[in-house]
């Protein structure tokens, strides 16, 4: 934070490269979620487990 009070573009960049981040982070997990469940509903309805 500079004399002024407002935040160096270092600061900046390195905010939105952490919130970058774990958006991709949020994704993959919520990709993984939709496989899983996908997986489980297909095993329930009798297909096989090996896919």
């Amino acid at each position: 934070i500079d004399a002024d009070g407002a935040a160096s573009s270092g600061a900046f960049v390195g905010r939105q490269v952490g919130y970058t981040i774990a958006d991709i982070a949020a994704k993959c997990v919520f990709g993984l979620t939709i496989l899983k469940i996908a997986r489980m509903k297909s095993v329930a309805e009798g297909m096989k487990d090996d896919h």
